[in-house]
C-alpha cells in the first residue's frame, strides 16, 4: 500500500445504508474512516478527529453541503469531495466555491472513489 494507507477519511451521509457501504470500501482499502450522519456530527468528528480527507454528501438534513465545507475549510484545508445523487449544477459550482476539490456523482462507484481518494491524498495541498 501507498502513502494513503491508513489515511484518516471522514464519511459525511445522511443515509445509513450508503454511508456503510462507503465504510466498508475505504476500511478495505486501508484507510481509517468514520461517518458522520449529519453537519453537526461531522463538524464535532472532524474537529476532534482532524481527517485527511472528508467525502461529503451535499444534500444533508440540518444544513446545506456547501455551508459545511466553508466551515471545514476554515478549520484546516483538506481534500473534500462532494457527492450528491441529483446531480443539481448550481449546488455542485457552491460546493466547488466553498473549496471542494472534486465532486463524484451518486451512486458511488469503487473503483472511481478509491482512485479519487488515492489522487486527492498523494497531492500536495494548500496549507
Amino acid at each position: 500500500m501507498g502513502t494513503a494507507a491508513r489515511s484518516r477519511v471522514l464519511v459525511v451521509e445522511s443515509n445509513p445504508a450508503a454511508a456503510e457501504i462507503a465504510v466498508l470500501v475505504l476500511a478495505a482499502a486501508g484507510h481509517e474512516v468514520i461517518s458522520a450522519g449529519n453537519a453537526k456530527h461531522a463538524l464535532n468528528t472532524a474537529y476532534r478527529w482532524n481527517p485527511d480527507l472528508v467525502l461529503l454528501e451535499l444534500a444533508l438534513p440540518d444544513r446545506p453541503g456547501a455551508d459545511l465545507c466553508r466551515q471545514l475549510m476554515s478549520h484546516a484545508p483538506i481534500p473534500i469531495i462532494a457527492t450528491s445523487l441529483d446531480g443539481d449544477p448550481d449546488v455542485i459550482a457552491d460546493a466547488y466555491a466553498a473549496g471542494a476539490c472534486d465532486y463524484l456523482p451518486k451512486p458511488l462507484r469503487s473503483g472511481e472513489l478509491l482512485d479519487r481518494i488515492g489522487a486527492h491524498l498523494a497531492a500536495p495541498h494548500a496549507a
